[in-house]
């Protein structure tokens, strides 16, 4: 068995894929319907999608929970490279912690529209 795809459930599942796109590099693959459904690839076999939650399952999204329930994180090559992204992020005007060396890494982390926890880092054993 094989992951296929992580789905981010959003309220504003256009805005929360723009800002995947827009600073973290993601490309989009597919859009189905207006605010519904984005696949993002980032070309390297990671599958993204951003859509509303299945409330007939019983989804929420963190919006609506108040709550982070979870976080994904992107691993850069080089701490340079984790300023600089943070650099570019804090100017969103999203919530966003400066870098810092934490549980063997040096990361920050932002949080995106959608409520959603980002982690964006460098590990110098991989």
């Amino acid at each position: 068995m094989r992951l296929n795809h992580i789905d981010l459930y959003s309220p504003v599942v256009a805005e929360t894929a723009s800002f995947l796109i827009d600073h973290f590099g993601l490309t989009l693959v597919e859009k189905r319907g207006k605010d519904a459904f984005y696949r993002l690839t980032d070309g390297f076999g990671l599958v993204l999608v951003v859509s509303p939650p299945i409330t007939a399952l019983g989804g929420g999204d963190q919006v609506n929970l108040g709550a982070q329930t979870y976080h994904i994180g992107f691993l850069l090559p080089a701490r340079a490279e984790v300023d600089d992204a943070y650099r570019r992020v804090r100017g969103s005007g999203v919530q966003v912690i400066a870098p810092e060396d934490r549980h063997g890494a040096y990361v920050f982390y932002v949080v995106i529209p959608g409520n959603i926890l980002v982690e964006v880092g460098h590990r110098a054993d991989v």
